[in-house]
């Protein structure tokens, strides 16, 4: 599933297969009005970086900056 989307607020995502080792995960951030994709088959979105980073820690990854 290809997803393709301009988000209304800011909004941080996470795209992802059932067991995807944590290093192959995909997240981003995208500001409101910026289109974004995703081709992972789930898409988990965040309206708050803190929801994002707990939901990170749990699949096992750690943000690159």
């Amino acid at each position: 599933m290809s997803l393709i989307k301009i988000p209304e607020q800011d909004t941080w995502w996470i795209g992802r297969k059932e067991d995807m080792p944590s290093d192959q995960i995909v997240y981003a951030f995208n500001g409101a009005g910026v289109q974004l994709g995703c081709g992972q088959p789930i898409y988990e979105e965040f309206f708050n970086e803190a929801d994002w980073l707990e939901r990170l820690a749990e699949l096992g990854v750690t943000p690159e900056e």
